[in-house]
């Protein structure tokens, strides 16, 4: 253990130094199999650690567009009812913003999937907002429920908060 330690605090000397030759009259070799695995080892600890941050981060960004996404959707939805004066019915779907009847011009140019590569859900009227839409994306699994859904009645940070 004492030969193990010593080889470690070596190799730590060399990396901070950056010690590129030898004393005079010291012999410099090559670093041992246990040194190589303890550096492997560490450099695994630190790459897992940082990869779960990275994983945690990208999975907030993606709930962080899917809002976007459904607010966007929603003043489309607002600017429909606004030339119209009625909201889509669940049977037109989202499919009226881009291909309104008569000669109405689109009131977005394509519905974007949710980040997960779903469709959001329109339904009108809404059974949490009834005199308005409920706009929905199931989220990470797909499937209502869950505590991961995305939706247009309650604010980013409620979601967050439901999870």
């Amino acid at each position: 253990m004492r030969m193990f330690n010593h080889h470690l605090q070596q190799l730590l000397h060399r990396l901070l130094t950056r010690e590129r030759r030898p004393a005079r009259g010291v012999v410099e070799r090559g670093m041992t199999l246990v040194e190589v695995m303890v550096v492997v080892v560490i450099i695994s600890l630190v790459a897992s650690v940082v990869s779960v941050a990275v994983l945690n981060r990208l999975e907030e960004a993606r709930k962080k567009l899917a809002f976007t996404q459904i607010k966007q959707i929603g003043e489309a939805l607002e600017l429909y009812k606004l030339s119209l004066r009625h909201y889509p019915t669940t049977g037109e779907g989202l499919q009226a913003l881009v291909s309104p009847r008569g000669n109405e011009r689109p009131f977005m140019n394509s519905i974007p999937q949710d980040p997960w590569g779903n469709d959001y859900v329109y339904i009108y009227p809404g059974s949490n907002t009834p005199s308005a839409f409920d706009l929905m994306s199931y989220g990470p699994d797909g499937v209502q429920g869950g505590g991961d859904d995305v939706t247009s009645w309650q604010s980013l940070d409620a979601n967050k908060q439901e999870q």
